[in-house]
């Protein structure tokens, strides 16, 4: 769960008068997603059922969180982190994880989300889930890294989000999946801007789904907070129009992470992402700045394209006390197509942050990020875990 804090004018939002006024067409879709995200909660096999019943193999976390955005005003909830180590070989075989969170504002604005992730023995296989309800405000400034901040107009996507992926291993590290996402949501604005006046595609109620195929190459040493090897995916998903879909693009995402101890436990960690959209895509499923986790110091939405390319460093410093800092920085960019992206505005990142450790053995912790963009733009991160 990630709450996050920025320093912008204030917008007036609307309040929220009702969650979801009539069935969508993708209900049926989306039941048979939530049947399988439940799955491993009520029927996994024997030896994984025993490490949920046995609270020393599980451990929980529950925790508040506050925090405050112009377009939001306050927000509150809670959250929840379940680690369970695998009762037969916990050295070897990761460790499966349950991570959920209820957030909401004084302006009846709110998000649900909860998301599972199960090792099989040995990390022979890895199956993810995840589910979000939100009524949530999000902002647009245009297409491409020109925009201004006078174009900021808040849009309100109301639905559901749920997604699941499996992945086998084949080789020493290596992973072959396959995995589909589907959202279900419906757009309001109370701007006078582009998205009321459906000048930009993707702004009309419809359903999106999206097929998956990945391939991961992955050597990490910790799941949460890594602190040696390396982790690279390269994924295609395909929305076609027709096929519980009413938009028919493709998206390309390749995500590079290596981790190096340099002494003791003081760690550089690097990420390199490219991500690349074809098609009639719509606008709120474009590649976009910002965010937790990469370009941290931007609003997530300031900068979107059907192309970004990004990089960032990061250098972590053991926990003292339970206590650690990072310090971060980065660049990124966006353009309309990929040969584009050489000559478009550079986007710098940088920043620092604590860590407030939870679990030493196995090294979840609470974060606390800034950071800074171009001039004028600022964040604050709240968070679990190390952002990437």
């Amino acid at each position: 769960m990630v709450v996050t804090v920025f320093r912008t004018r204030d917008v007036p939002t609307r309040a929220i008068r009702t969650a979801v006024r009539k069935p969508m067409r993708s209900t049926p879709l989306l039941i048979a997603m939530i049947s399988v995200i439940a799955t491993p909660l009520r029927s996994q096999a024997p030896d994984s059922s025993a490490v949920v019943r046995d609270a020393s193999r599980c451990r929980w976390l529950l925790f508040p969180s506050l925090g405050a955005a112009p377009e939001t005003g306050l927000q509150f909830g809670s959250g929840l982190l379940t680690v369970c180590e695998s009762r037969t070989d916990p050295e070897t075989t990761r460790p499966s994880s349950l991570n959920a969170s209820v957030l909401g504002t004084l302006k009846q604005q709110a998000r649900v989300s909860i998301r599972l992730e199960r090792w099989a023995a040995n990390n022979a296989r890895m199956t993810t889930s995840s589910l979000i309800w939100q009524t949530f405000p999000l902002p647009y400034f245009g297409i491409g890294d020109g925009t201004p901040e006078s174009a900021r107009e808040l849009y309100n996507p109301r639905g559901v989000e749920a997604s699941v992926e499996g992945q086998q291993r084949f080789a020493r590290g290596w992973y072959v999946g396959g995995g589909l996402r589907h959202v279900a949501r419906r757009i309001s604005t109370d701007s006078s801007g582009v998205l009321r006046q459906a000048r930009i595609l993707g702004t009309a109620d419809g359903p999106i789904s999206e097929l998956l195929v990945s391939l991961q190459r992955d050597t990490r040493d910790n799941i949460f907070a890594t602190e040696r090897g390396v982790w690279v995916r390269l994924n295609y998903a395909r929305s076609v129009q027709g096929i519980v879909s009413d938009y028919s693009y493709g998206r390309l995402r390749a995500d590079g992470r290596l981790f190096r101890t340099i002494s003791g436990r003081h760690v550089v960690a690097l990420q390199a992402q490219i991500v690349g959209v074809d098609g009639a895509v719509p606008f709120d499923q474009m590649p976009l700045v910002g965010g937790s986790e990469i370009l941290r110091g931007y609003e997530l939405g300031r900068y979107r394209d059907r192309w970004l390319a990004a990089a960032q460093g990061e250098y972590r410093t053991p926990f003292v006390r339970r206590i650690g800092a990072v310090a971060f920085a980065g660049a990124g960019l966006v353009a309309p197509s990929f040969d584009a992206l050489v000559s478009q505005r550079f986007l710098p990142t940088y920043g620092v942050g604590l860590r407030g450790q939870l679990d030493a053995r196995k090294r979840t912790a609470i974060r606390a990020d800034f950071g800074w963009g171009r001039p004028g733009s600022s964040g604050l991160y709240l968070g679990l875990n190390q952002a990437f």
